[in-house]
């Protein structure tokens, strides 16, 4: 690092090593001079936080629980991020913070990746800030999304916002469709942790997680040869996005196919 570095920091209540080493990667790859370090942000540090990276940093990914909070502290919005109401992206543009919401290219992409799902029933259970980005995303790809939430009104709230259905919390387990996604973060603590019975993902011809680490509801699909979209998938392609967003350049195929074998 010297004065010139562009600094691009990452913020969540427990944060990860995945972006400190694809982004690193990726800088590494092109020769930028760039560097991206992950900070532990609680949620009463955020404000003062966006203050800071006004001040220093060239951008900021955002992770849980912050990615709807974070909009009160950002400047404009990019279609995306206005779209989805939540951010997972920032760009510090002289001063200016602009959010972005790359989850959604990433789901999007994940998704198209294992098959067409216009005119199929897709089961999302969670209803938070990336939940609404994966709900957009499998709302333009043409699916019939219906969501479940241990907070039923949560769950009725987003189904209205994206003209889709809505179930309770039990009812989910007499749901099948084409596709299973969990959007919470069940199995990013404890991998072992269920989110639903093996009986309920039989009902299913592909399942979808958003945590990166390999999870319960991953290996007992694959167990049952269901097609699978690990969180990996998704996190690796909005992560390709923001790198775009961060730098004006494409990461290159070798990084991206280098994360996803590993």
């Amino acid at each position: 690092m010297d004065k010139d570095t562009k600094i691009c920091i990452s913020i969540a209540e427990k944060p990860g090593t995945f972006g400190l080493e694809f982004h690193n990667l990726g800088y590494e790859e092109l020769e930028l001079n760039y560097d991206y370090i992950p900070l532990k942000v609680l949620p009463e540090q955020l404000e003062a936080t966006m203050q800071l990276t006004r001040d220093n940093f060239h951008a900021c990914s955002v992770s849980m629980p912050h990615k709807v909070n974070v909009i009160d502290y950002l400047n404009k919005l990019e279609s995306s991020a206005e779209k989805c109401g939540a951010v997972n992206t920032i760009l510090n543009k002289n001063r200016i913070l602009i959010g972005y919401n790359t989850d959604y290219f990433g789901a999007k992409r994940a998704i198209e990746e294992v098959g067409n799902i216009h005119g199929k029933k897709v089961l999302m259970i969670g209803a938070g800030g990336v939940a609404r980005a994966i709900g957009h995303a499998v709302k333009d790809l043409g699916g019939d999304l219906v969501i479940a939430n241990r907070t039923l009104k949560k769950a009725k709230s987003l189904a209205e916002e994206l003209d889709s259905n809505a179930v309770n919390w039990e009812q989910k387990n007499q749901e099948g469709a084409y596709l299973l996604i969990n959007a919470t973060r069940v199995g990013m603590d404890n991998p072992e942790e269920r989110l639903v019975s093996e009986q309920l993902i039989s009902r299913f011809e592909a399942v979808m997680d958003v945590v990166v680490k390999p999870t319960r509801l991953i290996r007992e699909a694959e167990k049952q040869g269901k097609v699978t979209i690990p969180g990996l998938t998704m996190t690796t392609y909005q992560a390709a996005k923001q790198f775009e967003i961060y730098t004006g350049k494409q990461v290159p195929k070798n990084v991206i196919e280098k994360v996803l074998g590993k």
